[in-house]
């Protein structure tokens, strides 16, 4: 009787369990509800304001953008003065530019508690108009990420050409061309390459939201031209990184005494001759320079340290800027539009900095810079020069280096180089 009893009673209790058991499973997937996350844009919860997006006409002003959304025009010069401000610096909206008014929920007539408008892809100025006006300049959230792009130069190609088949982005294009240029500018001709030159590229990319828009730096490279292989490696020198550069795969520097040009990305329209038809005089003389065409304004770099010995104008040079560099070299840049800030007689510069900016002064029949060059009072022809090469790295850090590049190396040399797509004609 008694184990009978007991028998009944651990049933009885199992079935209470079970039964419990299934009530809170069914409890549970009755009362769970699933909140979607919440919508946040430019730092603001959408869900907690009426979002109104509206995009600049021709025209416009912050007027237009503000005023049909209850901002009073005491409020729109407060705040139009305070965006134009050098730490925001908006001092006019663009056309076909985007904006969102953000106004309370319910409110019929949407008047404006916030506006925030896209200075660039990752820069927007909020405006605050709830108790006071105030502006802020504020970015979006950046990802930096490692890439690698490689390419070919074809037939009538350029760099510049070829790097805009793999980004694909006008602006990301010129960053990496500058980059490219400013690594090999001591050993490589960019105005001579050949069908046939190809790069490989090891550098930084900015992204906002997925989207890259800024190349951060090259951080190795390599360039075949006319057969032959230069690679870069940058490398920091001391532990603070306040002594960085590039260097070849021997350790050697890649800045060399002069660069290879006194512009970027420009052509050559006449070269050194001992035997020229003047375009302006109209006769056969000697060209003892070399003509590199450019648009006006376009900066004009010293190719070296040294010490201005002249700037000054005269009738065939129009404006010009001549520098000593040692007691071997001296150049001089000619038909400047005009000196750069600071640059005269007794100035010492560096190189790379810029000295004026391309004109067409003087006997000139477009804009462009005549670049001369001295090596022991005599001109030369500075593209047939053999420059001293690069001093090596300190012994003590060599073996640090060779360790550190190969991975990189190998890295270059297993990377195929993307072909040249030929865009087919459209039917």
């Amino acid at each position: 009787m008694n184990k009978a009893l007991h028998f009944a009673s651990v049933i009885l209790l199992f079935m209470l369990i079970s039964c419990n058991g299934s009530s809170n499973d069914e409890s549970t997937d009755k009362d769970t509800i699933i909140v979607p996350p919440p919508v946040i844009e430019y730092g603001f919860n959408l869900d907690s304001f009426q979002v109104i997006r509206d995009t600049v006409q021709n025209g416009w002003t912050l007027s237009h953008v503000l005023s049909p959304y209850g901002v009073s025009q005491l409020e729109i010069n407060q705040a139009a003065e305070m965006a134009a401000d050098s730490s925001i610096g908006l001092k006019y909206v663009k056309e076909g530019s985007p904006f969102v008014i953000f106004a309370a929920k319910g409110d019929t007539s949407k008047t404006a508690l916030y506006c925030v408008y896209p200075k660039n892809i990752v820069e927007y100025v909020v405006f605050d108009f709830r108790d006071s006006v105030v502006v802020e300049l504020k970015s979006k959230p950046n990802k930096v990420t490692e890439q690698i792009l490689s390419g070919e130069i074809v037939q009538n190609s350029n760099l510049t050409f070829a790097l805009d088949q793999q980004l694909q982005d006008i602006n990301m294009t010129g960053e990496m061309a500058e980059y490219i240029a400013g690594v090999f500018a001591w050993t490589i001709d960019f105005f001579r390459l050949h069908p046939g030159d190809q790069f490989k590229v090891i550098y930084q990319e900015k992204s906002v939201e997925g989207t890259p828009y800024q190349v951060g730096g090259i951080t190795s490279a390599w360039f075949k031209h006319q057969d032959k292989e230069f690679y870069a490696f940058q490398f920091a020198l001391d532990s603070a990184r306040t002594k960085v550069g590039f260097f070849n795969e021997e350790g050697k520097e890649m800045r060399r005494p002069f660069l290879m040009a006194p512009v970027k990305f420009s052509r050559i329209s006449s070269g050194y001759s001992n035997n020229r038809f003047h375009p302006v005089q109209k006769r056969w003389k000697a060209h003892l320079g070399t003509d590199y065409a450019a648009p006006k304004g376009t900066p004009i770099l010293a190719t070296a340290n040294g010490t201005v010995i002249e700037a000054s104008y005269n009738g065939g040079n129009g404006n010009y800027v001549k520098i000593r560099h040692d007691a071997t070299y001296t150049t001089q840049y000619l038909h400047m539009t005009g000196f750069a800030p600071g640059i005269k007689k007794g100035v010492m510069v560096q190189q790379g900095q810029t000295i004026g900016y391309v004109g067409s002064t003087g006997l000139a029949t477009g804009p462009h810079v005549c670049y001369r060059f001295w090596k022991n009072g005599k001109q030369i022809d500075h593209r047939t020069e053999k420059f001293p090469t690069s001093i090596p790295m300190v012994d003590s850090l060599l073996p640090s280096y060779l360790e550190y590049i190969k991975p990189i190396k190998e890295k270059i040399d297993s990377m195929p180089i993307t072909p040249y797509q030929v865009e087919e004609a459209a039917e």
